[in-house]
């Protein structure tokens, strides 16, 4: 087996290890169930968007056919858990599991991880995979929890102010909606329509002295919520994040959600639970030290 570079011409052969009846879904539907990976299109968008921010994308290939896929993405930016490269995504055919093919996409990611100068690889597991993550070294360091909330009006309406893609907030760390690190996260919002997703609307608001950005976004055009990211002040108390928060929830409902999903760093939950958000599930933020 080797381990590649990604070239275009793995593309649909990415997508269908991923996603294996893609052709015969509609988009809305790919990008339900497959997120990114369910697309041409859209894949081809996100790659050139993670290689952007100076990610990388290995490929397994075995005898000739694709059976991994694998992406690390560093997070210079300020971070609640500090600076480490981020294991995005390691997925393997179905029938190429526990054949060792994860292990070495893995192994290579930390190499990579090391040559761009960290000493942590940390990434997000789904639960079914966190013994294989355990196994190979990880171990959670913190914990996210995603959260639900109506849409509403605040009491007090703040000042906002609409942003453009070359206003990164890149003194500030990101406070909600952080399942990737947080440049590749700002990037993912612009040219959605392009590739047929629904545009971001991206807001400053300013609460007292501080300034919080935000960034909502429909993930496809069939749902009726809205994600939203939210990018504060490093020193911010909760009351401050309980208004961005609300903030947030104002803008949902003035463009007409009827919910707002987000996933929040658990140190932060009160303060979402005060503004009306509910806990739907907790997720593992896991670790792999790098010698």
């Amino acid at each position: 087996m080797r381990i590649v570079k990604f070239d275009p011409r793995f593309m649909e052969d990415v997508i269908s290890i991923h996603c294996p009846r893609w052709r015969g879904m509609p988009l809305s539907m790919r990008v339900r169930d497959c997120g990114y990976w369910g697309d041409p299109r859209v894949f081809g968008w996100y790659v050139e968007t993670l290689l952007s921010v100076d990610g990388r994308v290995l490929i397994a290939v075995k005898e000739d056919e694709v059976v991994g896929e694998a992406e690390v993405v560093p997070e210079r930016f300020r971070s609640p858990v500090g600076d480490h490269a981020y294991l995005q995504m390691v997925w393997v055919k179905e029938e190429e599991r526990r054949s060792g093919v994860g292990r070495q996409l893995v192994s290579e990611c930390c190499n990579i991880a090391r040559d761009m100068g960290f000493n942590a690889l940390d990434t997000i597991p789904y639960d079914e995979a966190i013994a294989f993550f355990e196994a190979m070294g990880f171990s959670e360091i913190d914990s996210q929890v995603l959260m639900e909330a109506q849409p509403r009006p605040a009491p007090e309406q703040p000042k906002v102010e609409e942003l453009g893609r070359k206003e990164f907030p890149a003194s500030a760390q990101m406070i909600a909606g952080q399942t990737r690190p947080s440049a590749l996260l700002w990037e993912l919002l612009w040219e959605r329509a392009s590739v047929g997703l629904p545009p971001p609307k991206v807001l400053k608001v300013r609460i007292g002295l501080w300034e919080f950005i935000m960034g909502l976004f429909k993930p496809t055009f069939d749902d009726n919520y809205f994600y939203v990211l939210i990018w504060g002040p490093e020193r911010s108390g909760l009351g401050q994040i309980f208004d961005s928060a609300e903030m947030a929830l104002t803008v949902a409902y003035e463009m007409g959600a009827s919910q707002v999903r987000t996933q929040i760093w658990c140190k932060y939950r009160a303060a979402f639970e005060a503004a009306g958000f509910e806990s739907v599930r907790r997720f593992r933020w896991m670790r792999k030290a790098l010698e």
